[in-house]
């Protein structure tokens, strides 16, 4: 009887998803700027507490951006209707830390811009917009996992300075790019050391330096050039690094001890540079240091297995503790990277497990690094006149189950087909037959 019960539940929960489906790909065949009527879900707005909760609710989208949201809303004459039928539906995953677009295969060096080889001279002149491919078949799958928009960014690799990030949508068109030279970053703690001396004293003291010498180089630049110099950064990277040193271009730290936090914490305020930490798997025992300075955290919640000294202390707890003082946190983690950013709601659903409340979660997985990124004006929120980047999700997002059922980028409803589900179709069926199997269904 159990059996039955299960199997009729199942059935159902496809039949329903499938209306779904149906109706998300008849908005897809319309033109752009259509209108769509999202009704009867439960939608997390991220505009208030608890996620902004509003259940039996309706998100009304035209021309790429959102046009109402709320409870008992009349669709607009002619708008395409989806019927959530109770589902979830909430802003699009902004993944706030990545290399996609920038790496295929990651052990290929032809498809792999993500950094540069060890004797390469420039590092923070490094700009992803430059190698972001919109065709990446990373950026279908993950599209359909729930991600919107995220942050590409090289990877510092060997060098002390990784290059400008770009924030991107996963839309899959050439003009995907939505802000180039968006963030710089650089390796700090354990990361930095093999460039910079071996030690935290040379980390420091060679970041100091480059701020110092982006500052000296925008002041006058043609004084610079013409100056007698030996060694040190190239002009290519002084000048990148001006918008930086000026406060005007975000600079993610890969730090993860209290010893670099309360260090990056310093310079911040003696350069008065807008920061960003990645990684701060220490940052609970200084929260609210953390807080008081306004330092964003990109931080992995799985972490608690520590591989170094300055791990020592890692916590899966970090990302509670860090929101519960004021911390205004998004995720990073290793295990939902680059080509599986898509996971990133499981990871979300692992901290809430361990205390973090799940509205937060929520807002850490959107909003969140809108905020940090300084683009919430835009995106982030289901709020009237941002852009319409939507999920209907079949289920709760943190389960590892779920799936989206629908994925709309600037109001656009998108494809949920990717390499993944074309391999799952074309084998679905191991029965004989007159052909192949990887040719079957190709004349």
């Amino acid at each position: 009887m159990k059996k039955h019960a299960l199997k009729l539940f199942a059935s159902t929960l496809a039949a329903l998803a499938a209306t779904v489906s149906v109706a998300a790909a008849q908005a897809a065949a319309q033109p752009q700027g259509a209108t769509i009527a999202i009704q009867n879900a439960r939608v997390y707005t991220m505009s208030g507490a608890d996620g902004g909760r509003l259940d039996n609710a309706d998100v009304i989208i035209r021309d790429g951006v959102i046009a109402g949201v709320g409870q008992d809303l009349t669709a607009p004459e002619g708008a395409t209707v989806i019927n959530a039928q109770g589902r979830i539906v909430t802003p699009g995953i902004f993944a706030s830390w990545s290399q996609i677009g920038l790496v295929e295969l990651s052990l290929d060096e032809e498809a792999n811009d993500s950094s540069t080889e060890d004797d390469y001279p420039l590092s923070a002149a490094l700009d992803a917009s430059d190698a972001f491919n919109p065709s990446s078949t990373l950026i279908a799958i993950n599209r359909a996992g729930g991600v919107t928009r995220a942050v590409s960014a090289p990877d510092s690799g060997a060098k002390m300075f990784g290059g400008h990030g770009a924030i991107v949508d996963l839309s899959g068109r050439a003009d995907s790019v939505m802000r180039d030279k968006a963030v710089q970053s650089v390796a700090m703690g354990a990361a930095g050391l093999g460039y910079n001396g071996g030690t935290r004293l040379g980390n420091w003291a060679s970041l100091r330096d480059a701020l110092d010498q982006a500052l000296i180089y925008a002041a006058n630049p043609s004084a610079y050039v013409m100056r007698p110099r030996q060694g040190g950064l190239a002009i290519g990277d002084l000048k990148a690094l001006g918008p930086v040193a000026q406060g005007r271009e975000p600079l993610v730290v890969a730090v993860n001890s209290v010893v670099d936090i309360r260090t990056l914490i310093k310079l911040k305020a003696d350069y008065n540079l807008n920061v960003i930490i990645l990684g701060g798997a220490q940052g609970h025992l200084i929260a609210r240091e953390i807080a008081a300075a306004n330092i964003p955290v990109l931080v992995n919640p799985i972490f608690n297995l520590p591989s170094q000294f300055e791990d020592l202390a890692s916590t899966q707890t970090n990302a509670a503790k860090l929101n519960a003082a004021g911390v205004t946190i998004a995720f990073a983690s290793s295990y939902a990277g680059t080509h599986n950013l898509r996971l990133l709601p499981q990871v979300a659903g692992n901290a809430v497990a361990h205390g973090l409340p799940y509205g937060a979660a929520l807002a850490a997985l959107t909003i969140n690094p809108a905020k940090i990124y300084g683009v919430a004006d835009r995106l982030g929120s289901l709020e009237i006149g941002k852009a319409a980047d939507v999920v209907v999700w079949d289920g709760d997002p943190f389960e590892t189950s779920t799936r989206p059922i629908a994925v709309l980028i600037d109001g656009r409803v998108t494809s949920l087909k990717n390499r993944q589900t074309m391999l799952r179709d074309r084998y679905n069926d191991l029965s004989k037959g007159d052909l192949p199997i990887a040719y079957r269904g190709a004349q």
